[in-house]
Parts: C-alpha cells; structure tokens; sequence
C-alpha cells in the first residue's frame, strides 16, 4: 500500500473541544484541526496569504479569521474564502472511525508563499 493510501491517527474525537482550534502533528507534518459546530477540518497551520498562523485567529464554529489580515473562511463550506480571502484553505482528506479522527497526509500541503 502507498503512504499516500494510508489513514493517520490524528486525535480522538472527544479531545476536541467546541470550536476549538487544536495544533497537532501527523507523520511528522505540523498541520490545524478545525472542530466547527458542523464540520471539522484538518489543514496546514498557516495562512495561505502571508504564513500567519491560524491557531492565532479567530473561530466562531462557522468562520476562521486569520488575525493578521483578517482573511476569513467558512468551515462548513470546506475552507471555502469569504470576506477578504482572495484563496481558500487547503485541506487534508479526513474521516472519522472509533471515536477517532483520521486524515491522509503523505507530504505538507504548501500556499504558493511557501513554495518560493
């Protein structure tokens, strides 16, 4: 089986808190995970405008804002931009199985800003 097949552990789902945004670390890769009031969402740490760290902002359990600039965007809707946001968030493919939270990550989604 590729790695790129594998499900990883990420947390268990009763560590999440309500509208929480919790650090966490999967093969080695630093990535958010966004426990919205309808949808929970595994993404990279940083902002994909300037590499401001989102675990900073602000989260309502429906829409994540980025302190720095105030870029914004809707958790129900996948990472989908609103506001501001000029991009939306890139994010890992999850599931939940056990009580648990999975997602596939075999190499770190990187923004444009990261890859120069």
């Amino acid at each position: 089986m590729e790695s790129k097949d594998k499900w990883s552990p990420v947390c268990s789902l009763d560590s999440l808190s309500e509208n929480e945004l919790a650090l966490k670390e999967v093969r080695g890769i630093p990535v958010l995970v966004v426990n919205g009031k309808n949808r929970r969402l595994i993404i990279p740490r940083s902002c994909p405008h300037m590499s401001n760290e989102l675990a900073e902002g602000v989260f309502d359990g429906h829409t994540l804002t980025c302190a720095k600039h105030m870029w914004q965007w809707s958790i129900d809707e996948g990472g989908e931009a609103v506001g501001l946001a000029e991009a939306p968030l890139r994010c890992y493919e999850t599931k939940e199985e056990g009580g648990q939270l999975f997602c596939r990550a075999d190499k770190a989604l990187l923004y444009e800003h990261e890859c120069e």
